[in-house]
């Protein structure tokens, strides 16, 4: 047997290994995504909905006008079931919008300032110039919104007499909207921030411990196929077994996204060797 034989041969050999290395990656991933339906409070698709739930706490007094007691269920179920971020950024500002009356501006801009934590306090206007938003302003527009005002009637005998105040009276009306739909904006805005931040520390919380409990059932597989090996086989050292098992657990996960395309490369390079060895 040549040396370019042997070398095809340990080439097509690595690249099963990679192949059937990425495939108990493959079905570790498919096991922990699974688990959702079995573990309580959806399992792994739980993980990171924390920081999101910190950000539904502070807007508690809309939601609960909006969609009742009971709304924490109702956008928990968008998180677990993977709906997409911006759909459930958008549904929430709009459920807090509905939400919206004389009563709760002022404390959801407390709690999304977090001025009611224990030891933390809004500095005061003449330190910062002021609040983001002016509570004032943000109830003018939610009354505008909720009872929009009717356009005026005049009778024509007092139109001459309001000709020369009318022009001041539209003005201020016109300057005191503006200023309650500026405030509404910032209000979305400052919503927006903390829940587009809240949703990226989430994705972060998932991934990084969907990964890890991949990598500790496919760990799991990887020794329990290393131990029907060597009770099969009694010729390979037990310890040489299950470092191995270990070693090719770890690294299943990692190497699932691209075990086909490494085993493509193998492969291309052992044709290529063949080519090379049968034209020499």
């Amino acid at each position: 047997m040549t040396d370019a034989t042997v070398a095809t041969q340990l080439i097509e050999h690595a690249g099963a290994v990679i192949l059937a290395t990425g495939a108990v990656g493959t079905a570790a991933s498919a096991l922990v995504d699974a688990s959702r339906g079995l573990l309580p409070n959806g399992g792994v698709s739980a993980c990171g909905y924390r920081h999101i739930r910190d950000v539904y706490d502070a807007l508690e007094p809309a939601l609960s006008v909006a969609l009742g007691q009971s709304w924490e269920p109702v956008l928990r179920g968008y998180w677990l079931n993977g709906t997409p971020h911006e759909q459930q950024i958008n549904t929430v500002i709009a459920m807090v919008r509905l939400g919206l009356n004389d009563d709760n501006p002022q404390a959801l801009l407390d709690r999304l300032l977090n001025t009611s934590a224990p030891g933390v306090r809004l500095a005061a206007a003449s330190e910062t110039g002021g609040t983001p938003v002016e509570v004032a302003s943000l109830k003018d527009a939610v009354r505008l919104i909720k009872n929009p005002p009717a356009p005026p009637s005049v009778e024509p005998d007092v139109a001459m007499t309001l000709e020369a105040v009318e022009p001041e009276v539209t003005r201020a009306e016109a300057l005191r909207t503006q200023q309650a739909f500026d405030a509404l904006g910032r209000f979305d805005a400052l919503v927006r921030a903390r829940l587009e931040a809240a949703f990226e520390l989430a994705a972060h919380d998932y991934r990084a411990k969907a990964r890890l409990s991949a990598a500790a059932v496919s760990l799991g597989l990887a020794l329990a196929c290393g131990a029907a090996f060597a009770y099969a086989d009694d010729t390979v050292p037990e310890g040489v077994v299950f470092a191995g098992a270990a070693i090719l657990g770890l690294l299943a996960v990692p190497l699932a996204p691209i075990a086909k395309d490494l085993t493509s490369t193998l492969r291309a390079a052992s044709d290529a060797l063949k080519t090379v060895t049968s034209k020499g």
